[in-house]
């Protein structure tokens, strides 16, 4: 990629630098170069205003340009046709290297950036995906422009300059001292806000919380709301999904509205994390899918019992299901419950206690 350092240096008085418009100008001849480009007889305009999100006629987002700048943080003209470019020394690292996939893999866990890693993780992408990803020929879509937006943010700089953390890598890791301390937003605010007034001028961190969390919200996993009874009788969801009261009780799934307020809002509500796609993530990475895989290589020794595949109904599971056992990905979900009481107050009142079983 060419020296780009021209769409973001300031300008005298205002005006525009022959440089700056020599490279508008570029951009435009680079972006109406390709067809795909184009939707409705525009082109994406990627001023610091529409930032890629109208389609403009290329003679209105060169004015834009001319007159607002660029948007930040967009060296890589990816969501217009441009391939992304990996960080050089881990290109270097990967396309140089003449030696085995064994010693392949040790530079890349031992010399590359766990953040850039952490996004292609969470992405199910890789190095070689990113090298051979057909940018030119297609418009990226709204998960591949948050995929190669994360990806710049692992490898820029915290600062011009800075050596040990990337945008990224602050975020994250201020996130891991909200999280262990627990911190308030507004305790993170204010850290952040005396972070920022110490660091030198022109510094990435983000402002607030608000900011940082939509950041690195596609790293995450979500979760869905689900409407209950107060009273713990039933879930809103599915076929009960329009219920507005409680088919075992009757009490309301909706608090009472006050004022003009048309929002319903419900007296309670359960945060259901589905299973699934956190352990399609558990596979996403090559380091956490090896200890997912670990126990169709361990070796047993006879009268040692270090993992529940030594046991004896791991064993007596694989005779009975071969097709199953046969394939070491599938996954055998572990559940321990401990101090509740299953048959009710009624016929008991002691807390009934079970040691660990699977389910597969």
């Amino acid at each position: 990629m060419d020296d780009r350092s021209w769409m973001y240096r300031d300008s005298p008085q205002g005006l525009r630098r022959m440089d700056y418009c020599n490279g508008v100008q570029g951009f435009i001849n680079f972006a109406t170069s390709i067809p795909r480009n184009f939707t409705d007889g525009g082109i994406r305009c990627l001023c610091k205003k529409c930032k890629n999100l109208k389609f403009l006629h290329q003679d209105v987002v060169t004015m834009h340009l001319l007159t607002r700048g660029f948007m930040e943080d967009y060296m890589c003209w990816y969501a217009h046709g441009e391939l992304f470019v990996p960080d050089e020394s881990i290109e270097e690292q990967v396309v140089g290297s003449t030696s085995s996939a064994s010693n392949m893999h040790e530079v890349e866990n031992e010399n590359s950036n766990p953040y850039r890693n952490m996004v292609m993780d969470a992405m199910r992408m890789s190095e070689s995906n990113v090298r051979e990803c057909p940018i030119v020929e297609e418009e990226p879509n709204a998960d591949a422009a948050r995929f190669f937006d994360l990806l710049r943010d692992s490898d820029e700089p915290l600062w011009d300059g800075c050596t040990n953390h990337s945008k990224l890598s602050a975020v994250a890791q201020v996130f891991t001292i909200k999280s262990d301390h627990g911190l308030s937003e507004a305790g993170y605010d204010k850290i952040i806000e005396w972070a920022i007034s110490i660091l030198p001028e022109g510094n990435r961190l983000k402002e607030n919380f608000y900011a940082a969390k939509s950041m690195m919200k596609p790293l995450g996993l979500g979760y869905q709301k689900i409407d209950i009874c107060p009273n713990f009788c039933m879930l809103y969801y599915l076929e009960n999904a329009e219920m507005t009261e409680c088919m075992t009780c009757g009490h309301s799934r909706y608090k009472p509205r006050t004022g003009r307020g048309k929002t319903l809002v419900a007296y309670k509500k359960l945060r259901y994390f589905p299973i699934t796609p956190r352990l399609q993530r558990l596979f996403m990475s090559p380091r956490t899918a090896e200890h997912m895989t670990w126990h169709q290589s361990h070796h047993a020794v006879d009268g040692v019992m270090v993992h529940p595949s030594d046991g004896e109904a791991w064993k007596h599971f694989n005779s009975m299901h071969p097709p199953f056992s046969a394939e070491s990905r599938n996954v055998r979900l572990g559940l321990c419950t401990d101090g509740f009481n299953p048959f009710g107050s009624e016929q008991s009142g002691a807390e009934y206690r079970c040691l660990s079983s699977s389910v597969d």
